[in-house]
């Protein structure tokens, strides 16, 4: 298992240019067109801002950002073309491009001739640049970007683009919670789920990870980000995870829970070759948590299958459920438990902390409908993302004026 702590390289430290990881010097012409880029409704990003801009600078240097201007958002671009926009030779165009995508990891890139693209900062960017099975190469110029990742996360500006959407993941009880139903949900056990597949990749917690660079780390194991079926291989291939097996995920997830984290998975379910992935989460640190906790837009998850009751003769008002819930959603008026249904997530925790058995889950909504293959789910979720982008380009537009 990895150590709770994160140690840099420190080889790295104070010349990430020997590694390659260099950023601008100064902000160019070039790089206020690709803030532009990253601001737009279209990759879910932030408003243009001196924070955004900051971001922008550390991604790329002045000679990566007159390439990478010439990636609108939404357009993939291959070496060729961004060549010729750029003036460059197709082969210092594929170099840098290259680097960007396989290197930085701030450039996705695909296909054969290869193309590239630019991804939306939060999902995207912040988990590409931080995936790693070791968090021992990471470096000081990952430090500054979890630093400043978190400075823009802090404005809020996720919650724009969570309303009127399909939930993509849900939270599965923990181990031992559902002990008092009378069913047994295949859907809702991780052993069941896990033994659709096959092939298994496991890697750090890129929310925690960056907590720790950034100083904020809450100690919890960083080894539970997990990625099943056939994608498994392409994420070890890409040096992003490591092999694995049901086994160890199974063990892995279960050190998480012990350590006070919920696992998620993807909505969809689906055969072997459609693949799934899963985390586990702290409330402190999951930036699908916090979007509820800290900006109440709960839209990124879906509503939990269970909801934890109380049987107020056998509470004695300890406030440990209150205390263990990572969403804030259990509080004790007089010696009642109240539950904020907007903030629960289903996930049992508060059921395992009750010593006196004051708290059991039970059954609230039906399961999750679940997407057969990724184009039912891309279009499940393409109508709210169009939406939302619609509106915060609206928002924006009207706010100029």
């Amino acid at each position: 298992m990895v150590s709770k702590s994160v140690s840099l390289n420190r080889s790295l430290l104070g010349g990430a240019s020997a590694s390659g990881f260099r950023s601008a010097r100064a902000p160019t012409p070039s790089h206020f067109k690709v803030m532009k880029h990253f601001s737009s409704p279209l990759l879910l990003g932030p408003a243009p801002s001196e924070k955004l801009l900051a971001l922008i600078l550390h991604l790329f240097t002045e000679e990566e950002a007159e390439l990478v201007q010439h990636l609108p958002p939404l357009r993939p671009r291959s070496a060729v073309q961004i060549a010729r926009l750029s003036g460059r030779s197709t082969e210092e165009a594929e170099r840098t491009m290259d680097f960007l995508s396989l290197g930085k990891r701030v450039v996705l890139s695909y296909g054969t001739p290869r193309k590239y693209t630019l991804m939306p900062i939060v999902p995207g960017t912040f988990e590409m640049v931080l995936m790693t099975p070791d968090v021992g190469t990471r470096n000081e110029w990952h430090r500054q970007f979890a630093v400043l990742f978190e400075q823009i996360w802090e404005e809020g500006y996720i919650a724009e683009y969570t309303k009127k959407v399909i939930p993509g993941i849900r939270y599965l009880p923990v181990h031992g919670s559902t002990v008092s139903l009378s069913l047994a949900w295949p859907s809702e056990r991780l052993e069941e789920i896990l033994s659709c597949y096959t092939e298994f990749a496991v890697g750090n917690c890129q929310c925690r990870l960056a907590m720790e660079l950034a100083g904020k780390g809450c100690g919890r194991p960083l080894e539970n980000c997990v990625v099943m079926g056939r994608n498994a291989k392409t994420f070890i291939e890409r040096g992003l995870m490591r092999l694995s097996d049901a086994r160890e995920v199974l063990a892995i997830k279960k050190e998480a829970e012990a350590a006070g984290c919920v696992s998620w998975i993807n909505r969809q379910i689906g055969s072997e070759p459609t693949g799934n992935s899963s985390c586990s989460c702290c409330g402190c640190c999951c930036h699908a948590m916090r979007s509820i906790t800290q900006f109440n837009s709960p839209g990124l998850i879906s509503p939990p299958r269970f909801y934890p009751e109380a049987d107020d003769s056998r509470c004695v008002s300890c406030g440990k459920c209150s205390k263990t819930c990572p969403m804030g959603a259990i509080s004790q008026v007089g010696k009642k438990i109240v539950l904020d249904r907007a903030r629960c997530i289903g996930c049992g925790l508060c059921v395992l902390s009750c010593s006196f058995q004051a708290l059991h889950l039970t059954e609230a909504n039906p399961p999750p409908s679940r997407s057969s293959n990724r184009a039912d789910l891309f279009f499940d979720l393409v109508p709210g993302y169009l939406s939302n982008a619609f509106r915060v380009w609206l928002k924006r537009k009207v706010f100029r004026c």
